[in-house]
């Protein structure tokens, strides 16, 4: 009595579609978590803490001590003597995901 097993190879051949499938689903799951989360102002300071989770401290902190760039994490704009920081959305979420 013979114990050979048989392998069906075809099966291989659908690995590739499963993986597009998957990545059709990941994008789809990525979409829905950006419309179930609020929505920051990240150009504003208090979008910025609130989606970051900090105090108003923290967020000075890090732009005196470098983990906030200019021109990265905010850019300044002078108003006659008024200084504004307007921060960048990009540079906000490329910190926090850095951070995750």
């Amino acid at each position: 009595m013979s114990n050979a097993i048989t392998v069906d190879f075809s099966v291989l051949g659908l690995l590739p579609n499963i993986a597009k499938q998957m990545d059709i689903m990941q994008n789809e799951i990525l979409e829905l978590k950006r419309q179930l989360n609020p929505k920051y102002d990240l150009t504003k300071r208090a979008g910025v803490k609130a989606f970051l989770n900090i105090s108003d401290g923290t967020l000075n902190n890090m732009i005196k001590d470098g983990r906030f760039k200019q021109n990265i994490h905010y850019t300044k704009q002078i108003n006659g003597k008024k200084v504004m920081l307007l921060f960048v959305e990009d540079g906000i979420l490329a910190y926090k995901k850095g951070l995750e």
